[in-house]
């Protein structure tokens, strides 16, 4: 690996994410006028580190190598590239979790930092009142980084790398003309996402803000969650907290926008061809998803009475349209992986539990900031199935699978199958081991308690716990659901549900081969 090249990239990245942390700083000092010597600390000593760190790295290794670009990196460079960054990036932020004080131990500060940047939305914090602007900010603003981190990585760096089915993007997804990348440079890449990504945040902050009647400080914190599909709010009840109509369908818009291939946006807002939207088999299934399951759930809901309960534990005078009002915002909100919540949608029937938890399982599009194994992936499951299934009949058939017209290589669709592989995998030895540990007691806890015993994680909460960890989602089911939080897990169940997050956010395959030794070995 060629270290100073190497060096030149962690070098840019300590200046630019230390600089980002006098941003809260700037917050707080606004909102409360005096800083005590423990918030200043929180702020300005990581981003003192991180900067001079950087500039250290600039000056000492850096100033006599020649500059080189993005496009000619190796595939090892930048798996390491990949999987140190996000690691550092969730390292730092725990700083300020723990300094405030907002988080217990450093368990559950690399939890919450976790949550932040892989826009899980998961969270250990119980007492939002009490907790600093500039720590709201701070989980908010850790998910719009990541949020745009994983769109630059998706669809500029890990195609190249060849990862478990990202280059299923065809042309949508790896280009904004013909079947050329975004940009010839990252850099070009990255500006191109960044606009349109910001376009979205800001114009989502003006229409909370007016018509919405959130505050600014609320308004720029949900857009920020919003856009990245993370689903840290500033109120503790989650946006049912604000039981305002127009916040809702605001975003519930924007939740659906984040779902889609940002680089298909781009296309689509740039040439104002919206029939590319029709086009994109993967968005018209995912728009038969969203419409499918909300008329389901709101009939499920319509015909069961008493079944919905605001996140605030209001009951809801049972009706069609208040049906479909919480039916279409928990829709969105669980297959785009954001996790918001208005309901407490453990206690609607099981018909829509399981639907919500299938959606779970499946996320958004491929190239958006939400999480799950993804629309295109299970598309060339089941056409592989499909495949399979005619071999059976005629053993010699030769047919080849398409996506948009496009053929897809048999290689490709193998790193599906492994990556769908790796994933069943990983979701089941994250239950396993949640269930194995002795937590603390939730409140209210949905299964039995033994009498003396230790206290121990029902199936349903561990399984929904993993899945959310690994999809980016945030709720779970049972003693994780949309009401409760995370806080009770232990300290050990942290930092697995943490890894498993940053696992699910980087593609399994981009994290995982930094742990094989054969990464390691000169060559």
């Amino acid at each position: 690996m060629r270290s100073p090249y190497l060096l030149r990239f962690f070098s840019k990245f300590h200046i630019a994410f230390g600089s980002i942390f006098l941003v809260p700083l700037l917050v707080e000092l606004i909102y409360e006028k005096q800083l005590g010597q423990e918030m200043l600390m929180a702020w300005l000593m990581p981003a003192a580190i991180m900067c001079s760190l950087g500039f250290y790295l600039r000056q000492k290794y850096l100033k006599d190598h020649a500059l080189e670009d993005l496009p000619g990196l190796s595939r090892r460079e930048g798996f390491l590239l990949v999987g140190l960054s996000w690691i550092l990036m969730i390292a730092w932020g725990t700083i300020p979790f723990l300094l405030t004080k907002a988080t217990p131990d450093l368990a559950s500060a690399v939890f919450e930092s976790a949550s932040g940047f892989t826009t899980t939305g998961a969270t250990v914090l119980t007492d939002f009142e009490n907790t600093p602007r500039s720590i709201i900010l701070w989980r908010s603003l850790s998910h719009w980084i990541g949020g745009m981190g994983i769109i630059v990585l998706s669809v500029a760096i890990l195609p190249e790398l060849a990862l478990g089915g990202m280059q299923l993007f065809s042309a949508e997804a790896s280009g904004l003309s013909g079947g050329e990348k975004l940009a010839p440079r990252i850099r070009e890449t990255a500006g191109k996402l960044w606009m349109l990504y910001a376009l979205l945040t800001g114009l989502e902050t003006v229409l909370l803000v007016y018509p919405g009647g959130l505050s600014f400080f609320d308004a720029i914190n949900n857009a920020f969650a919003t856009t990245a599909t993370g689903g840290f709010s500033p109120n503790g009840a989650s946006i049912g907290g604000y039981d305002n109509g127009w916040v809702e369908a605001i975003i519930t818009l924007f939740m659906v926008l984040a779902g889609l291939n940002f680089a298909l946006q781009y296309k689509v807002f740039l040439n104002l061809d919206f029939k590319r939207l029709w086009n994109s088999i993967e968005l018209r299934i995912y728009f038969l998803i969203l419409v499918a399951a909300t008329l389901l759930i709101t009939l499920n809901l319509w015909w069961e009475e008493d079944a919905i309960h605001t996140t605030k534990g209001q009951a809801v005078e049972p009706g069609f349209m208040q049906a479909l009002r919480y039916a279409g915002f928990q829709v969105a909100a669980i297959l785009t992986t954001t996790g918001f919540g208005t309901a407490d949608f453990d206690q609607w029937p099981l018909f829509s539990k399981s639907l919500l938890l299938i959606m779970m399982a499946i996320g958004g599009c491929a190239g958006s900031t939400a999480g799950g194994l993804k629309v295109i992936r299970i598309l060339v499951l089941f056409k592989h199935m499909a495949r399979e299934c005619g071999r059976l009949l005629i053993p010699n058939l030769v047919k080849p699978i398409s996506v948009d017209k496009r053929t897809i290589d048999d290689s490709i669709i193998w790193g599906v199958m492994g990556f769908i592989s790796l994933y069943i995998l990983a979701l089941v030895l994250c239950t396993v081991i949640m269930c194995a540990l002795p937590h603390e007691m939730p409140d209210n806890p949905t299964n039995p308690v033994p009498e003396g015993g230790k206290w121990s994680m029902d199936l349903d909460t561990a399984a929904s716990a993993s899945l959310s960890a690994l999809n980016s989602i945030g709720p779970g089911l049972a003693n994780v659901g949309p009401v409760k939080n995370y806080a009770f897990v232990h300290p050990f169940g942290k930092l697995t549900l943490a890894f498993c997050m940053l696992l699910g956010r980087l593609e399994i395959y981009s994290l995982l081969i930094l742990l094989l030794p054969t990464f390691w070995k000169k060559r």
